[in-house]
């Protein structure tokens, strides 16, 4: 395991992504800076360029936008260990559209983008992690797009409660409505009929 101060289930997944050099975990370390978010707290703050990657430790994050017609949409849940940041401002220095924000009170360690991708030609891993980095963002993306077309929300919520085990008891319900595209009470005949449904 490589010496740093990052925790463990961090560093695996950042050489899950692609696998880190211990030169590049020392590298790294002294660059890192550890935060707390409070719940509702920005990280990726609307109309502000983002400036740093974050990795989350602990607690649960939302993108999301807002629909010219003032309507909330969640676009995604992050739960650590994952990684955070608005990848489109940090690639085109444009302004955050798709903010992120701490749902509960989150732990991260964030390093400043611009500083990373100065080590490149030093440690050309880092240029493997950031590529397979985008690709994965890539397949996700592609993914929740077939899933919206594709699946029921009886589908897609299942699929949510699987990958993140425990989110309903921790964030609004009103929230998970907003990710699925349906109204809370349409969220509650569904919770109704997956509750039956395991118990037959």
């Amino acid at each position: 395991m490589p010496t740093t101060t990052l925790p463990a289930p961090l560093v695996r997944l950042v050489n899950a992504i692609h696998p880190q050099g211990e030169e590049v975990w020392r590298a790294l370390t002294p660059a890192l800076v550890r935060r707390r978010l409070a719940a509702r707290e920005h990280y990726a703050v609307p109309g502000a360029v983002q400036t740093s990657v974050g990795l989350l430790e602990s607690g649960r994050v939302r993108a999301y936008y807002v629909t010219p017609g003032g309507k909330p949409y969640n676009k995604h849940f992050f739960t650590g260990p994952d990684v955070i940041g608005d990848y489109a401002s940090l690639l085109t220095g444009r302004p955050v559209e798709v903010p992120q924000q701490a749902l509960t009170p989150c732990v991260v360690w964030s390093l400043d983008h611009a500083w990373l991708v100065s080590l490149e030609d030093r440690f050309p891993s880092l240029v493997q992690l950031q590529r397979r980095f985008a690709e994965a963002l890539y397949l996700a993306k592609e993914q929740r797009e077939l899933d919206l077309a594709t699946r029921t929300a009886g589908e897609r919520y299942a699929a949510l409660t699987a990958r993140h085990p425990g989110i309903e008891a921790e964030i609004p319900l009103y929230e998970i409505a907003a990710y699925l595209g349906v109204t809370p009470t349409q969220l509650s005949r569904i919770r109704s009929r997956a509750r039956r449904e395991q118990g037959a």
